[in-house]
């Protein structure tokens, strides 16, 4: 019996032979790596933002950098939902 046999291949290339890894699962991981770079960014920038901004400015400007940051977690979230669902 052959060690390299196509079988055996066949074993170590799919893991689950009842769900293997098709073009979907692949837009789907895609699409919730990027869902998660949009959300991670919006915080981030608004996060560092306000840090940027002189104490007496802070106050004002808090309620337009959360709603920024809102949108951009909201529309993240969005596309890891719709990856999640694809996955």
């Amino acid at each position: 019996m052959n060690l390299l046999s196509v079988g055996h291949l066949a074993a170590v290339w799919t893991p689950n032979p009842d769900h293997p890894f098709t073009w979907a699962k692949f837009f789907g991981l895609l699409a919730v790596v990027f869902g998660c770079l949009i959300a991670f960014a919006g915080v981030y920038a608004a996060r560092s933002t306000w840090r940027g901004l002189d104490p007496p400015r802070r106050r004002t400007q808090l309620r337009p950098l959360a709603v920024t940051a809102g949108v951009f977690l909201v529309i993240g979230l969005a596309v890891v939902a719709f990856g999640v669902w694809l996955f």
